[in-house]
């Protein structure tokens, strides 16, 4: 196989990867500061990345006293949620910053639900006021794909802005001059070598859901972000902290439920028609996710589950004129049902690249928001701050990096030297077998519910596969892009399971058993 060349090196000020909500909120802030800005994703412009799958929540407190409601009982709530082992710092800047950041969404022409003239407030599990805010996602046709209403009116503003969308390239490296980040290189499809010298990088690219067999993730989220930060010499925190969503629709197609409902009466039953929350916790369906999610796992193993593995959510407690006003996308889902059969799925990583209140990482030129980060969540994290979380930061990482991006000079020329396996072709197995293997590992083992002794195994058999990977039989440029696709899964998957073996004590979405 021939080595593939460079069909492309160009300069940018401010690159960013990854195209959700975090990515495209820093590209319309940079652009309005740096003279270029290039954002790259594995996806299309506005369809790429999370965002789209998302219920369109959003968490702030858009008037002070409203309800009794205020930015410091936000704070409080946060912290609460996250075991009080949140950053203080990100979790102040956010909660203060969350209106601005909604406001900034409507400028940018995203629709929300509405009532009496105000953005409609509802109250959601872990919230001790009403502050869930809600985009209007009613132009959209896919129930699945909500998260459009966010990411479009983005993508479009961003594209009229002069904001240059590279589509369709992996990146499986940063680059560093003088310790400083100096850009990026990856893959495109078609096997050909990208090479971005940039100013500033921005990593918006977080996420590792299809680490697992089951998950609320779009396909394109394997947890690059973490693995190439951590490469860079960037440090991650709280990477144990993997949120599994408790309530995601089984069969086809699969769509992940609001929590939000649960404020208005929805409850959670098992087959045997018990409204079972009570065993669990004292705040029943009002519990924060990841006492639902692990109460509707064991509801399932314990032998009470549906037949199709999951428990019910039930909506007949709440009428039909509520439905249809507060929550019209899931009620058309529905299709005059009153229960569905739900459980839970991998959904959010609450650890993450560790970031100061401006984005910084610690590697110089190097930035990262949203989901690639860490530290603001803590050990849980309640709904909707995700994607406050999203616009919040990624507003401030893309003025930060823009700022300093035009304080310095462009790094010089970069050699775009390959990176190829050890022994190409001398394994048997391709690197996407290896894949597979790794995703049935961290559902078996590094899941909702774990255990010192199966931690342990975990990390030995990651190691083997590493190995395997380096390895790996390389016959095209598909082989050769899954292999660095796989070696950064690997790189993630192993700091989740270092990570949880290292904290032996159960704390918000982590769970340890028979520690040992």
């Amino acid at each position: 196989m021939q080595r593939p060349f460079v069909t492309m090196e160009e300069y940018t000020d401010v690159l960013i990867i990854g195209g959700g909500l975090a990515g495209l909120m820093a590209a319309v802030e940079a652009a309005g500061i740096a003279r270029k800005v290039t954002m790259v994703t594995k996806g299309k412009a506005g369809k790429s990345g999370n965002t789209i799958m998302s219920r369109n929540g959003l968490a702030a407190v858009l008037e002070e006293g409203c309800d009794g409601d205020s930015i410091e009982l936000h704070v409080k709530d946060t912290m609460k949620a996250g075991q009080y082992i949140n950053n203080p710092d990100l979790v102040r800047v956010f909660a203060g910053s969350a209106s601005t950041a909604i406001n900034r969404l409507v400028e940018l022409g995203v629709p929300f639900l509405m009532e009496n003239g105000k953005i409609m407030r509802k109250g959601s599990p872990g919230h001790s006021r009403k502050r869930f805010l809600t985009a209007d996602g009613s132009s959209v046709k896919s129930p699945q794909t909500q998260g459009l209403a966010l990411t479009l009116p983005l993508a479009r503003e961003a594209a009229r802005l002069g904001v240059r969308h590279v589509e369709g390239v992996i990146i499986t490296d940063l680059l560093k001059t003088n310790d400083r980040i100096a850009g990026a290189r990856g893959y495109s499809k078609q096997g050909d070598c990208r090479v971005f010298r940039a100013g500033t990088v921005i990593l918006a690219c977080g996420g590792a859901g299809s680490l697992y067999p089951v998950t609320t993730n779009t396909a394109d989220v394997t947890g690059d972000g973490y693995a190439l930060a951590r490469l860079a010499g960037a440090r991650l925190t709280g990477m144990e902290f993997v949120q599994f969503h408790p309530a995601v629709a089984l069969g086809k197609p699969r769509m992940v439920m609001s929590t939000s409902p649960f404020s208005d009466g929805a409850v959670l039953k098992n087959q045997l028609g018990e409204r079972f929350m009570a065993r669990y916790s004292p705040a029943l369906e009002m519990a924060t996710r990841d006492i639902m999610a692990r109460a509707n796992y064991r509801e399932i193993k314990e032998g009470r589950g549906s037949a199709a593995g999951g428990v019910w959510m039930d909506f007949s407690p709440i009428s039909d004129q509520v439905m249809q006003s507060k929550y019209s996308d899931l009620h058309r889902y529905l299709g005059g049902r009153k229960k569905i059969e739900v459980a839970p799925a991998m959904h959010f990583m609450m650890g993450g690249v560790e970031i100061d209140v401006s984005c910084r990482t610690g590697v110089k030129g190097l930035y990262a928001a949203g989901e690639a980060a860490g530290g603001l969540h803590g050990a849980n994290r309640l709904a909707g701050n995700a994607l406050t979380e999203a616009a919040v930061f990624g507003m401030i990482a893309g003025r930060e990096a823009a700022v300093e991006a035009m304080a310095i000079h462009a790094p010089p020329v970069l050699a775009a030297e390959q990176i190829m396996p050890a022994s190409a072709g001398g394994n048997s197995r391709n690197p996407n077998e290896i894949r597979k293997e790794l995703r049935r590992l961290l559902g078996a083992k590094i899941g909702l519910i774990r255990s010192g002794a199966e931690l342990k195994s975990a990390i030995d058999q990651i190691s083997n596969l590493m190995e395997e990977n380096a390895h790996a039989r390389v016959q095209n440029w598909l082989d050769l892009i899954e292999y660095r696709h796989v070696a950064l899964m690997l790189e993630t998957a192993m700091a989740i399971t270092r990570a949880a073996l290292g904290r032996k004590e159960s704390l918000g979405a982590h769970y340890r058993v028979n520690d040992c």
